[in-house]
C-alpha cells in the first residue's frame, strides 16, 4: 500500500511538476503565517487599559453612589468611547488624520487613481479588485499591516490582497481581518488618510455580500468622500447615481467628483461630461463638492484643464483644503465632557433643592417663633431641626459627589491622552466656555427675535397713524411718524448678528419703553375727546 501510494505521488508530481509543488507550499506558507500574525496580534496600550480599569472600577462605584436617572445611557456611551479608543489604540497617529473614502463601483480604477495619487502600489487590474479595506497614509516607510480583530496590528508580507488571494484561504478573512493600513513615505498629504474600499456593485471578480457591506459603512461614516468615474461612460451610470442619492438622502454626505482615465477623452468631451453629471444631480437634488478629472497617464494635461476650466475644481486643491489635522481627540473628550455635564446638573439640582429645604425650615421656624411658639423644647421644633441637619448632610454628600466626579473624569481624561500620546488643550474649561458661549447665542438670538416683534408692532402702529390721520397731523408730525416707520422697516430686514443686537437694544430702551407708550397715551387721549 505504501509502495503504491509512493508511486502515485512520484506520477501525480511527473505531472504537475515539482516547480507547482514548491510554489504551492510557498503559498501556504505564507497564508498561514498571515493568519497565524494575526490571530496573535494583541493590543498593548496603557492608555486603553487605564479607561477601562477607570471604567469598571472608580467609574462603577461613583454611579452607585449618585442618583441618575440617565445612569443606563451613560455607562453605555464611555463603553462604545472605549471601543473607539481601542481602534485609536492600534494606530495612534491614523486618528490625527482625517478620513477621505475612495468609493465607486468596480473597475472605476480606484486603486489606480490612488497609486498614482498617493505614489503607491495597490493591486491593480481586472484580476485585482481591492478585496479588504486599505486605509493609505504618510509614513516613514513603506509597510503593509493588517488590524486584528482583537485590535493589534501586525506587519504582512508583501503580496496582494485581491479577491483571487482572499478567496484561496478558504473562509473569510476579514472576519479576523476587517482592515488594512499601507503607509508611504510618497504620500503627499500629512493629515490626510484615503480609505480604499471594494466596489460597491456586483462584479465578476469574486464580488460577495460583504464588499457590498464594507463599502456602505465607510461610505455612510465618512467625513470626506472622492467618487471616482470612469469617464469612457460618457455619464454616470445608474448604479452611481442611486448610490449617491441614498448618501446624500439617507447621511446627508456631499462627494468630489473624479472623472477618472480623462486622457481617454478631449477636453471638450470632458466639459460635455461634467455637465451632464452636474444637471443629472441637480435633478435629483444631490449636492456635491465639485467635480475635478484625474489621469495617471496624462496627469499634466489632466491638472490643466482641472485649473483653466470654470467647469472643474482642481482635485489638489480641494484636497489640500481639507489637509488639517484631525479633531478625533477633541471630538472623543467632548463625548465624555457631556457626561460629566449631565452628571455635574443632576447632583447640582439635587444640591440645589437640599439648600432650599433647609431654607425654607429655617423660614418656618421664624414664623413659628413670631407666633409665639418658642418651646424649642417642643416635638415640632426637634423634627425641623431633625430635618435641617438630615438635608445638611445630604448637601454635603452631593458636594463630595461633585468632587468625586470631577476625580473621576481627570483620570478618564489622562487616560484618553495616553491613548492618543499627546496632552490635548481642551480641558473641562474650555468645554464648558464653548457651551456656555452656545447657550448665550441661544439667548441672544431669542431676545433678537422678541424685539423685533416689538420693532414691528411700533412699525404697524405709526403706519396706521400715517394712514388714519393724514389729513390732522401737521407736516412736523407726520415727518416723525415717518421717520419711526422708516427707522422699524430697516430694523426688520437685520440679520442677527451681535452688532445687529445693539441696535434693536438701543431702540427697545429709546423707542419701545419710552417714545412709543408716550405716542400711545397721546392717540388714547384723543380719542376720549
Amino acid at each position: 500500500m505504501g509502495i503504491v501510494g509512493i508511486d502515485w505521488f512520484k506520477n501525480l508530481m511527473g505531472i504537475v511538476g515539482i516547480d507547482w509543488f514548491k510554489s504551492e507550499l510557498e503559498r501556504l506558507k505564507k497564508q498561514h503565517g498571515v493568519i497565524a500574525r494575526v490571530l496573535n496580534a494583541k493590543i498593548e496600550n496603557e492608555g486603553l487599559a487605564e479607561y477601562q480599569r477607570i471604567l469598571d472600577n472608580e467609574f462603577l462605584a461613583f454611579s452607585n453612589e449618585v442618583e441618575f436617572k440617565e445612569q443606563a445611557v451613560a455607562l453605555r456611551t464611555l463603553q462604545e468611547l472605549g471601543n473607539e479608543l481601542q481602534l485609536v489604540a492600534s494606530y495612534p497617529s491614523l486618528f490625527q488624520k482625517s478620513m477621505v473614502v475612495v468609493g465607486g463601483g468596480f473597475s472605476a480604477g480606484k486603486s489606480s487613481f490612488l497609486n498614482h495619487l498617493l505614489g503607491l502600489k495597490l493591486p491593480i487590474g481586472l484580476d485585482k479588485t481591492t478585496a479588504i479595506p486599505t486605509y493609505c497614509l504618510k509614513g516613514e516607510r513603506e509597510v503593509l499591516m493588517g488590524r486584528s480583530q482583537n485590535g493589534g496590528v501586525v506587519e504582512l508580507p508583501d503580496f496582494s490582497f485581491d479577491h483571487k488571494t482572499l478567496n484561496a484561504f478558504d473562509f473569510d478573512l476579514r472576519s479576523i481581518m476587517p482592515f488594512m493600513l499601507l503607509s508611504a513615505p510618497s504620500v503627499p498629504f500629512e493629515f490626510l488618510c484615503f480609505i480604499d474600499t471594494p466596489g460597491y456593485n456586483p462584479s465578476n471578480q469574486g464580488y460577495t455580500g460583504g464588499d457590498r457591506q464594507a463599502s456602505e459603512e465607510y461610505l455612510a461614516n465618512a467625513k470626506y468622500i472622492l467618487w471616482v468615474i470612469d469617464c469612457q461612460h460618457g455619464t454616470i451610470q445608474s448604479d452611481d447615481l442611486d448610490y449617491l442619492q441614498e448618501l446624500y438622502e439617507e447621511h446627508g454626505k456631499q462627494v468630489f467628483i473624479v472623472l477618472n482615465k480623462a486622457d481617454m477623452k478631449t477636453k471638450n468631451d470632458l466639459e460635455k461630461i461634467a455637465t451632464n453629471i452636474r444637471e443629472i444631480l441637480e435633478d435629483k437634488g444631490v449636492e456635491i463638492y465639485g467635480i475635478g478629472t484625474h489621469s495617471s497617464e496624462g496627469h499634466e494635461r489632466s491638472k490643466e484643464i482641472n485649473e483653466n476650466s470654470s467647469i472643474f475644481t482642481p482635485l489638489e486643491g480641494f484636497l489640500r483644503s481639507l489637509d488639517k489635522r484631525s479633531e478625533k481627540q477633541k471630538e472623543i473628550l467632548s463625548v465624555l465632557y457631556n457626561v460629566r455635564l449631565a452628571y455635574e446638573k443632576a447632583i447640582k439640582e439635587d444640591l440645589s433643592k437640599f439648600k432650599r429645604y433647609q431654607k425654607e425650615l429655617r423660614s418656618l421656624e421664624l414664623d413659628l417663633m413670631q407666633k409665639g411658639f418658642d418651646d424649642f423644647g417642643n416635638k415640632i421644633f426637634w423634627r425641623i431641626e431633625t430635618l435641617k441637619r438630615e438635608f445638611s448632610q445630604k448637601e454635603r454628600a452631593k458636594q463630595e459627589s461633585l468632587e468625586r466626579l470631577e476625580e473621576v473624569m481627570d483620570l478618564f481624561k489622562k487616560s484618553i491622552d495616553k491613548v492618543f500620546e499627546s496632552v490635548s488643550a481642551f480641558t473641562w474649561e474650555k468645554y464648558k466656555d464653548e457651551n456656555d458661549d452656545e447657550e448665550n447665542d441661544k439667548e441672544n438670538y431669542r431676545e433678537f427675535e422678541e424685539i423685533k416683534k416689538m420693532v414691528l408692532e411700533c412699525r404697524d402702529f405709526y403706519e396706521r397713524c400715517m394712514k388714519d390721520r393724514r389729513a390732522e397731523l401737521n407736516p412736523k408730525a407726520f415727518n416723525r411718524c415717518k421717520k419711526q416707520m422708516d427707522e422699524c422697516n430697516d430694523l426688520l430686514r437685520l440679520d442677527y448678528s451681535s452688532e445687529n443686537l445693539k441696535r434693536l437694544k438701543q431702540f427697545k430702551n429709546d423707542v419701545y419703553n419710552k417714545t412709543y407708550p408716550e405716542d400711545l397715551q397721546k392717540k388714547w387721549r384723543r380719542s376720549k375727546r
